[in-house]
């Protein structure tokens, strides 16, 4: 909302107190200023002027000669080249030693040969806001009305000397998308007398009797409609001092017509339309619902289909308008228009708002009506706007205005129960209850009395929509006190460490081993698009390939609740990918929404669910050339994070899920739970989904907190040295590193119980030298006792038993030991 300083100043005193200023206590009460911004850019003595003359330069085809009275002893003489100039207009003229916009500074010239003592200026030369100015008034000089006084500043005529705040408000505060709102706002923020409600009474003149427009409200839709008819020939502009206000409100102005339905608007906050009479059959008006594809072309010129949700306004044989959004070009006012129907009226937000989506349309009325609008401005708006056509248009009343639905807005105000003790609790402040009905008394709102116990009764006008409970007064009561002086407390908290639920503690702890391990953390939309999962190779019954819908989605991308993380980080490696990004591992803890069945018969589930993405190639570093992400990166964290919780003695067998590459993944298991999933994706997946390279990790959260372990098991560090051999052996292929291990471990286990084992894998071979079919492994076994020290002899019988049981297993050689070498001992 763009809010003009010195209009304002009519109704609230703003003496001693500066643009900036205001704007700083606007900010503080909760109505942000975004800017301060002065209608002059820099303007400085530009008087108006009258052309007496203009000939053609006597050494220039496209200059003009003029001689202009600027209220001087002696007319001026002005070289111009302006298509529009000509003798007998009035325009801005920058006198010698003026200055303009961009630091200009006027001085005497000569143009092709000829003295020049100024200059005649445009609009875009006077710093004008062009933007909101009609392309005639662009193009050539700014020409002034005829009645504009010779000599008089230019300045003051155009209100350059305005100052205009950009204010930022909140979707509650309909109530100041109007100067009525702000002037009492800002009364009571000053602690002066609002003028609003008397100047505009001063402004109004009496209602006449009913005039002959006949009104049917047939929807909810509507609550109050007014209509005025008028006789009203087209004016093509509107006073100089209306365009100025409109224009520094951010609004074009276009004839006299529009321009006082949206000065009204912008002085009332009641968005106004008008309707060419002489279109509307039988001089009645129908507010009702539209038919099923019923056809309108509204003012912009493009056909619109309806629908039984949307609200219009018609009359018995076609529609004429969408009620609070659009008019219909079938009742535009034009030139040859001489009866207008002006109406005002209170549409259902809901309804406004919703038709607007639909159909793509927004305007400053729709802006209002989908806030809500003030009940008890509805017939004050309609008699100021037909006052001003009066005045202003020449414009006859035909009859008073024409009301159906209930307009008495004393009616509709609410009572308010309101505590000054609580008020004062809730705010931690000691606020006397003199100055809690001074605060109400300036927002314009009434106390109808108090009982013994200090509870007061407010009334709050039907302008403050937002105020509907107790707290709501306590809010106003210290945004308009001053949220600075109120004292700063410390809130009294206890804590318990029992409060803390599991699972968040398992969330909160998954977060930190994984951060550890140098993984991002991002945060997407629970919203994708119906066919997000298509690209996760899903089988039809499964509950993934099957997403609930949104009712009101915010777009086709956002259609639907997500079934799986997978689509939404693939989103995000994507955009990293797209500006320059090598690669990334990133991941998300969130909710995913699985429906039993479609449509929804009861709440769907909401597991909590991780989802790991690990893309495109490691980052480059001293020890390490960039590569690309592989399974054993994915592996390292996800073991790393599960032993973290406590899980020991892992287990990862083949994973079966759709989305993974079938040789490349691994299902991760402890005392036979899948945990989850994780590896490379399926190659037709990362085609779908667009990423060269990637693996994803898949883990149920709330799965894994069921089966959290209670305690972890925590070794004694060795008070002996270990000793370590490696030995590398050729098995099938088929036989798992982990089996080989495991075995191992038990073998020197049933041997010598009191010789302790741990095996790893530090290297896997195929080739030269090993036969088709089969791998080389090499393992690096790790062997201590708890009481002593081994002696080789000890070690050397445990790898042996080692060696003998994985050959009576599996089948395994020593590698080298076919080809007559020694098997490979260190």
């Amino acid at each position: 909302m763009r809010l003009s300083y010195k209009w304002l100043s009519e109704f609230v005193d703003l003496t001693g107190v500066s643009p900036e200023e205001l704007a700083t206590r606007l900010t503080a009460a909760g109505l942000a200023v975004d800017s301060v911004e002065p209608r002059n850019h820099g303007v400085s003595g530009v008087v108006v002027g009258h052309v007496l003359t203009c000939e053609r330069h006597p050494n220039a085809d496209k200059l003009n000669v003029c001689t202009v009275d600027v209220g001087g002893a002696e007319a001026l003489q002005i070289v111009c080249g302006a298509e529009n100039v000509a003798a007998g207009v009035k325009v801005p003229v920058a006198l010698v030693g003026s200055r303009l916009p961009g630091d200009v500074q006027i001085g005497k010239a000569k143009l092709r040969g000829v003295a020049s003592e100024g200059m005649l200026c445009s609009a875009r030369e006077l710093g004008l806001e062009t933007r909101w100015l009609p392309a005639h008034r662009t193009n050539g000089l700014f020409l002034l009305p005829q009645t504009a006084p010779i000599g008089r500043n230019v300045v003051e005529l155009l209100d350059l000397d305005d100052v205009v705040l950009d204010v930022d408000l909140t979707p509650n505060r309909s109530d100041c998308l109007s100067l009525r709102g702000f002037a009492y706002e800002v009364a009571a923020l000053l602690g002066r007398e609002n003028q609003f409600d008397a100047v505009a009474k001063s402004q109004t003149s009496e209602l006449s009797s009913a005039g002959p427009l006949k009104i049917h409200l047939e929807t909810d839709a509507c609550s109050v409609y007014a209509g005025q008819v008028m006789d009203a020939t087209h004016k093509s502009e509107s006073p100089l001092w209306m365009q100025m206000r409109l224009l520094a409100s951010g609004v074009r102005p276009i004839d006299c017509l529009v321009d006082v339905t949206n000065y009204v608007m912008l002085e009332w906050g009641q968005p106004l339309h008008a309707f060419d009479a002489d279109c509307i059959e039988e001089e009645t008006i129908i507010v009702r619902s539209a038919a099923a594809e019923e056809v309108l072309v509204t003012l912009d010129g493009q056909t619109r289909i309806l629908d039984e949700t949307m609200t219009v306004i018609a009359d018995p044989t076609k529609a004429l308008g969408l009620a609070g959004v659009m008019g219909g070009q079938n009742s535009e006012i034009t030139s040859t228009t001489r009866r207008i129907v002006l109406e005002s009226a209170a549409f259902h937000a809901g309804n406004t708002r919703r038709t607007g989506q639909r159909l793509g349309l927004h305007s400053e009325a729709q802006q209002r009506f989908e806030r809500g609008v003030d009940m008890a401005a509805i017939l004050p708006a309609l008699q100021r706007a037909t006052d001003l056509l009066v005045s202003l248009a020449g414009a006859e009343r035909d009859g008073g205005p024409v009301v159906v639905g209930a307009m008495d807005g004393n009616t509709l105000s609410r009572s308010i129960a309101f505590s000054p003790a609580r008020c004062n609790r809730l705010l931690g402040a000691n606020i006397e209850p003199a100055e809690m009905r001074s605060i109400f008394h300036r927002l314009g709102f009434t106390l109808t009395g108090h009982d013994t116990a200090g509870e007061w009764s407010v009334m709050v006008p039907t302008r403050r929509m937002d105020l509907q409970i107790q707290e709501d007064l306590v809010e106003e009561i210290g945004r308009i006190h001053g949220l600075d002086s109120i004292p700063s407390t410390l809130p009294e908290l206890w804590i318990s460490k029992e409060a803390v639920h599991l699972d968040h503690r398992l969330r909160s702890a998954t977060r930190h081993a994984l951060a550890w391990q140098g993984m991002n953390e991002v945060f997407t939309y629970a919203f994708v698009s119906e066919g997000a999962a298509n690209a996760l190779l899903l089988p039809d019954h499964s509950p993934l390939a099957h997403p609930i819908p949104l009712m009101r989605p915010m777009s086709e991308e956002r259609s639907h609740l997500r079934t799986h993380l997978l689509p939404s980080l693939a989103e995000v490696a994507l955009h990293n990918l797209s500006h320059g990004a090598a690669g990334g591992q990133i991941f998300e803890i969130a909710h995913v929404y699985l429906a039993d069945s479609l449509p929804l018969l009861q709440r769907p589930s909401e597991p909590w669910m991780l989802g790991c993405l690990w893309f495109g190639s490691t980052p480059e570093s001293f020890s390490e050339r960039p590569r690309l992400y592989d399974f054993y990166d994915a592996k390292g964290v996800v073991e790393s994070w599960l032993t973290s919780l406590g899980f020991d003695q892992l287990q990862f067998r083949p994973a079966d899920e759709s989305w993974l590459h079938p040789g490349r993944s691994a299902q991760v298991l402890a005392k036979g739970v899948c945990l989850g999933s994780f590896g490379q994706l399926h190659p037709l997946v990362m085609r779908s989904l667009r990423l060269p390279h990637a693996l994803y990790g898949h883990f149920d959260l709330d799965k894994l907190a069921a089966h959290l372990p209670e305690h972890r098991l925590v070794s004694p560090l060795p008070k002996y040295p270990q000793s370590r051999r490696d030995v590398a052996i050729i098995v099938p292929e088929e036989i798992s590193a982990e089996e080989l291990l495991k075995a191992a471990e038990d073998a020197v286990h049933a041997r010598r119980g009191e010789v302790a084992l741990r095996a790893e894998v530090f290297d896997v071979y195929t080739g030269k030298g090993v036969p088709a079919g089969h791998r080389s492994i090499a393992m690096a076994l790790t062997l201590s006792a708890e009481d002593r020290t081994l002696t080789e002899d000890e070690i050397q019988a445990s790898v042996d038993g080692v060696v003998e049981s994985l050959a009576e297993k599996y089948g395994a050689i020593l590698r080298g030991q076919d080809s007559g070498h020694a098997s490979r001992m260190e």
